[in-house]
């Protein structure tokens, strides 16, 4: 008796075991049999990159500096008494928790500079306390605390100007960022600038010839963004902006700009000439002079490092400043502003990490001057010098 098999349709919950199929050279491979490229994994910087950590920079300096004026003013009170002191550092990194919580929670565009606020916040007031950490006895007033303070304030700036110079006009970098710009499409009406940063991505990524899906899928997503709505400009934040420009024409023209930056300039050379005399008084050793410095003696005939590497700075700037004031009330605007901000870059980057560690107020007391300075030197430029060139 011969049996012969019936073909039969697959049950539910069944499966036909499918037939060995011998590949033949003529067979085309399946697409998922193809060799598949590389996943890239390398970082990418986000488009706002430098305007977040920058935002989270100057949160952290303002944290610092309005929480020792406080404490100064208040004189060092201490919140809970008795058995319990909940240190500022605490408090810090409740702050650090939230933007971590916030940075994984939500996707909305505010997202990053909340979490940029309150990790500048949060890392500022933990920082604060980093003296309490290093020492045996948890002296807040440790002479090192300041310059690692101001070192780590130093190291996040130096991340901004890092990622202001990293590539961004890769493949992956152009889609990274117009996705990121595609939440304002998702959120409604476009603004005009948003819009037109967005089509400029999208038109760089369309002529990629290294990655045709990605140039694809921008030349897709371009009629979308061209007509999607756009929102008019809000009247309230350029009348505002309208008014402070006006405002900063009537009360600083030209002539009292320069003169202003020139005042601050010699004022403030003059003051740091001060460490000029600090300086040699220390390399000559003479022994009628006594330097006292934030009631502490500097015993004759010695030369503490960080005295000298502050003096010799603030020697440095000094000079600088002076010339840059003496380049400014003769004219030369180009030359006076280059040198002023050299001069205040000097003492930001390098002089105020010595002498934080000498004088802990002076140093906050000279930032603010320093950075007002460097403000107005730089925002003369902005508003003369790049016209003229």
């Amino acid at each position: 008796m011969t049996a012969t098999a019936e073909p039969r349709e697959p049950g539910p919950g069944r499966v036909e075991p499918a037939a060995a199929a011998t590949p033949d050279a003529a067979t085309p491979v399946a697409a998922s049999e193809e060799p598949t490229a590389t996943r890239l994994r390398g970082p990418v910087v986000r488009e706002d990159a430098v305007q977040t950590v920058r935002l989270l920079a100057v949160a952290f300096g303002v944290t610092v500096v309005v929480t020792r004026l406080y404490l100064a003013l208040t004189g060092y009170p201490q919140i809970g008494g008795g058995e319990y002191h909940l240190a500022h550092a605490l408090w810090g990194g409740a702050l650090l928790l939230a933007g971590g919580v916030v940075a994984l929670l939500w996707s909305n565009r505010w997202v990053q500079p909340a979490t940029a606020v309150c990790v500048g916040v949060g890392s500022g007031l933990f920082v604060d306390e980093v003296g309490k950490f290093i020492t045996r006895r948890n002296d807040y007033f440790t002479p090192l605390a300041a310059p690692i303070i101001y070192s780590t304030f130093l190291a996040v700036l130096g991340v901004v100007v890092l990622a202001r110079h990293l590539p961004k006009g890769r493949p992956r970098e152009l889609a990274y960022a117009a996705v990121v710009r595609m939440k304002d499409l998702a959120d409604g009406p476009l603004q005009p600038t948003a819009r037109t940063a967005l089509l400029r991505d999208l038109d760089a990524l369309r002529t990629q010839p290294t990655r045709p899906d990605l140039a694809t899928l921008a030349g897709a997503v371009h009629p979308v963004v061209e007509a999607a709505p756009v929102e008019t400009p809000r009247d309230r934040l350029d009348g505002a902006r309208s008014a402070l420009a006006r405002t900063e024409r009537v009360l600083l023209p030209r002539w009292a700009h320069r003169l202003l930056l020139a005042a601050g300039s010699a004022v403030l050379g003059l003051l740091s000439l001060v460490g000029l005399a600090v300086l040699v008084a220390l390399l000559t050793a003479a022994p009628d002079v006594q330097i006292v410095l934030d009631d502490r003696t500097v015993a004759p005939g010695t030369r503490p490092p960080a005295l000298v590497i502050a003096s010799a700075g603030e020697a440095v700037v000094g000079v600088l400043l002076l010339l840059a004031a003496l380049a400014l009330l003769v004219g030369r605007d180009r030359a006076g502003t280059t040198l002023c901000r050299a001069g205040l870059v000097i003492a930001l980057a390098f002089v105020n990490v010595a002498l934080g560690y000498l004088d802990a107020e002076l140093v906050v007391v000279a930032v603010v001057v320093e950075l007002l300075l460097l403000v107005a030197a730089t925002r003369y430029r902005t508003r003369f010098l790049y016209d003229e060139a």
